[in-house]
């Protein structure tokens, strides 16, 4: 009889330890679930922000691109005026 009531003590036992680490694997799980809705928000902040900064790339690319070719421009008549003005 002291070897059954021993018996369910160290089951008793074992299945307050059991238990205890399956609230603590949830809350571990809970824990990193709430981790990654995070980085993941982040996540979806940065390629917002890095869209932005493309955007804007282009966009400055673009004016540099006009810039130049009117500094060409000027840079080709400023050339033929002063040839003009050499031959006369």
């Amino acid at each position: 009889m002291e070897a059954i009531k021993k018996k369910m003590q160290m089951l008793k036992l074992d299945k307050e330890n059991a238990i205890d680490r399956a609230e603590q694997a949830e809350s571990d799980k809970k824990d990193a679930e709430d981790k990654c809705k995070q980085l993941e928000d982040e996540l979806l902040a940065l390629q917002k922000k890095l869209k932005g900064t493309e955007d804007e790339l282009d966009k400055f690319s673009e004016a540099l691109k006009e810039a130049q070719e009117k500094l060409e421009l000027s840079e080709k008549k400023a050339t033929d005026a002063e040839g003009e003005v050499a031959s006369l």
